[in-house]
């Protein structure tokens, strides 16, 4: 197990954000020299809109910007726009930056309106000059908002207003949600160092956000709380556990690189604490495919779309639900997805451009079955928390020590305590600040188990082999004949329906074992123990009958 103190969690412990920082100061710099002087209330000033007006396509496109700087951005890198709701951006899934340039032809036809008076007054006054030349501006503004009216012009509207020289409403998309520090909440931004609640703004750049309202820290939710001490088996200690984990999980980096899997048989609350967590949090938890951490065999194209880890870029509590019996992992995926190395993925097929992004994610599994692993890996292990889950909720009278009665309505009494179990949250990421993740000996414990439980040769050698201590070299085993008798320890110890390849079986016992190839391959210095061989022809003889 890592060290899980923190040695410097009260300072900023995240260097990767500082360019980005930067870079958003500046682009706030830009912004704020806005194209054209004008009075804020008043709009862009009538020489402004004139020289949009002469300036083609192009013209639109700068006056669309002027009057939508902080209300749209393009974001270069999903080529998609989004919107500012008043605290976070938001995805436009509703395209209303379309119906945003019903605006554009709303200040064209207000300034026509201005120019008619003029036009009219020059023809009075018989100055010709003066009538041609607001005759042009009159024609052209005209022309604008009849083709601001069609398709074409709506969408060259919108394509000039991001790709234009100067003010461009565009990003480049690693702006975005890059302040591990801030939680865009429903009625401002939260800072996670200090509890405290501000007003959001476009140039915070957060798009992943969270729908619950803050209510200050001490927000009560005595429901939710005694509903976690009560699945963690009324033990305080593992009740404050797992506060300070999903509390650190609500922090957008992760320096801890640790993969928390909450093991325990059906019905024992877990999926009702991540379910209610992610109904808390919105979109910045969220599931992903329980086979991104498995061993999927020989590995796919790399060329081709990654959308299961694009998806986890913003993401701060990401949760992968039940794997099968027998499964195992593919340490590598595990210790890549939890650790603070870059990801690099593509988002579609529209999409060709790799995009790398530093993990913002807290990886959760939550099983009934744990997969198995390599207890050789040593990184693996460091990273793992294995967290029990030891109670049953029944719909029936307990009857076992470790059941309870369901509560069939708790979901629905959590649900009004939503503020609440946010400020819960932040509690639990407060005391991560103070003292770490900080496990307590039984996780500690259940995860050296497990550990020891997947030392699955180790197992197998002390329960069915002969392992000579002197006179190694006359006691042997053919490589067919020993993985045969392995296949019959492990289902009858593991998994009924799978065990592990020949192939894998052969390099566990080669790094024990001298092993040579006689006609076939060999084990030297091991055999089968007698009574073992005998229990598995008593088995086969009962199978015939």
């Amino acid at each position: 197990m890592a060290d899980n103190k923190n040695e410097s969690v009260a300072g900023d412990p995240v260097g990767e954000v500082v360019d980005i920082r930067k870079m958003i100061e500046v682009r706030r710099e830009e912004e704020e020299a806005i194209v054209g002087e004008s009075d804020e209330k008043a709009g862009p000033s009538s020489d402004f809109i004139r020289k949009c007006a002469k300036s083609g396509q192009l013209g639109d496109g700068m006056l669309f910007a002027a009057l939508h700087q902080g209300r749209y951005v393009f974001n270069k890198q999903t080529k998609e726009w989004l919107v500012f709701n008043g605290h976070h951006w938001e995805l436009d899934e509703l395209d209303t930056v379309k119906a945003a340039v019903e605006d554009v032809i709303d200040v064209y036809m207000a300034e026509e309106e201005r120019l008619w008076p003029l036009y009219f007054d020059a023809v009075r006054e018989e100055d010709k000059n003066e009538k041609r030349r607001l005759k042009r501006i009159l024609d052209a503004v005209q022309t604008k908002i009849k083709s601001l009216r069609n398709d074409n012009g709506r969408n060259k509207c919108l394509e000039f207003a991001h790709t234009m020289r100067e003010n461009p409403l565009h990003i480049l998309g690693d702006e975005l949600d890059s302040d591990p520090w801030l939680l865009g909440c429903a009625n401002g931004v939260l800072d996670l160092r200090t509890g405290l609640l501000r007003k959001g703004g476009p140039e915070d750049y957060i798009l992943k956000g969270c729908p619950t309202e803050w209510k200050g820290i001490d927000s009560p939710c005595k429901v939710w709380e005694k509903s976690v001490l009560e699945i963690m088996s009324d033990d305080l200690e593992m009740a404050s556990y797992i506060q300070r984990v999903f509390g650190y999980a609500v922090f957008g980096i992760s320096p801890e690189h640790i993969f928390a899997v909450l093991h325990g048989q059906g019905r024992n609350g877990k999926s009702f604490m991540v379910e209610t967590i992610q109904d808390v949090l919105g979109e910045v938890a969220g599931p992903i495919p329980a086979e991104m951490l498995l061993d999927q065999g020989p590995a796919r194209s790399s060329s081709g779309p990654t959308p299961d880890i694009m998806a986890l870029r913003g993401r701060r509590v990401a949760f992968a639900s039940e794997t099968d019996e027998g499964r195992k992992f593919s340490a590598s995926r595990v210790k890549w997805f939890s650790g603070g190395d870059t990801l690099t993925g593509r988002y579609g097929y529209g999409n060709m451009r790799m995009v790398s992004f530093k993990p913002s994610h807290q990886l959760f599994l939550l099983t009934n079955h744990k997969p198995h692993a390599s207890a050789d890996d040593f990184a693996f292990w460091e990273r793992m928390h294995l967290i029990p889950f030891e109670l049953s909720f029944v719909k029936r009278k307990p009857q076992a020590d470790n059941e309870r009665e369901v509560d069939r309505d708790l979901g629905k009494k959590v649900k009004p305590e939503a503020s609440g179990i946010l400020a819960w949250l932040v509690q639990g990421c407060l005391d991560w600040q103070k003292q770490g993740l900080n496990p307590p000996a039984k996780v500690l414990e259940a995860t050296a188990e497990y550990r020891r439980d997947e030392d699955l040769l180790a197992d197998f050698v002390d329960e069915c082999c002969f392992v000579p201590e002197t006179n190694s070299e006359q006691v042997w085993i053919g490589a067919t004949d020993i993985y045969d008798v392995f296949c019959w320890f492990f289902r009858r110890m593991y998994s009924k329906k799978k065990t592990i390849p020949q192939k894998t079986f052969g390099k566990l016992m080669k790094k024990r074992f001298k092993h040579e190839k006689v006609g076939t391959y060999r084990y030297w210095g091991v055999s089968v123990l007698a009574e073992v061989r005998e229990q598995i022809e008593q088995e086969s003889d009962k199978r015939k009958f």
